[in-house]
């Protein structure tokens, strides 16, 4: 009798675990949705809400364009415009197999380890994008020659000289530079013969993604943009607001 009641215990106590992790896990999941959709629904909420919703184009402005893959934005700007030439901090010598730049060039800002093991999305591993959400490894800076922004899904908006300076600046101020003042290269390889990887200064967060930072050069440049874009969605959004 005491052992049959021992068994009885010990089969109830083995449910009841179960059950309590069961439990655990489902409550785990429901938060876990309930997180994702808020961080959605805030994405499309403050991606409708515009930043310097006055920004009017310069006609006989620097041209500057806002390029995608579909899901990673990035700023292209001419290699050379007014005082500013790109070549000087990332000469061709940098990149795999450049003899000399080319017309444009393309800036784009992410997590390190996400660029190092992603270079495509069929490589994506759900490892490496909580990584990249956890904030917890560093920043990387990536920057291409191209010929020509119209060979990508991209938006050209014509800004005054001085509102380029902003956003040269602000791009200047996302690399993590050496003692005189050079951005540091890594030892990444590039994805193609004219692009090379930096280190940067600034690190990634799940609120502050790739497409969030081109964001913030946009809203620091005086030129219309969203409140927050998370995704890229929201910024051509605003871009095709522009009257």
């Amino acid at each position: 009798m005491a052992a049959s009641s021992g068994r009885f215990r010990h089969r109830y106590g083995r449910r009841s675990a179960l059950s309590t992790l069961l439990r655990a896990v489902g409550w785990l999941v429901a938060v876990l949705i309930v997180i994702s959709a808020t961080y959605v629904i805030s994405a499309i909420a403050l991606g409708a809400i515009p930043v310097n919703a006055s920004f009017a184009e310069t006609p006989e402005g620097v041209p500057i364009y806002l390029r995608t893959n579909g899901v990673h934005a990035e700023l292209i700007l001419p290699t050379r415009a007014g005082s500013t030439d790109w070549s000087v901090e990332h000469p061709p010598s940098h990149m795999r197999s450049l003899a000399e730049p080319l017309e444009w060039v393309a800036f784009g800002w992410g997590d390190r380890g996400f660029f190092a093991h992603t270079p495509t999305w069929a490589d994506l591993k759900p490892s490496t994008a909580l990584m990249a959400l956890s904030g917890l490894g560093p920043g990387a800076m990536h920057v291409e020659y191209i010929e020509s922004p119209r060979a990508y899904k991209a938006r050209e908006v014509r800004v005054s000289p001085e509102q380029y300076a902003r956003l040269v600046a602000f791009i200047r101020a996302s690399f993590e530079r050496d003692a005189a003042g050079r951005p540091h290269r890594t030892n990444l390889p590039g994805y193609f013969s004219t692009d090379a990887f930096y280190d940067s200064s600034v690190g990634y967060k799940f609120w502050f993604t790739c497409n969030d930072w081109v964001r913030k050069g946009l809203s620091e440049a005086g030129i219309r943009t969203a409140v927050w874009a998370p995704f890229d969605t929201a910024l051509f959004y605003q871009l095709q607001k522009i009257k």
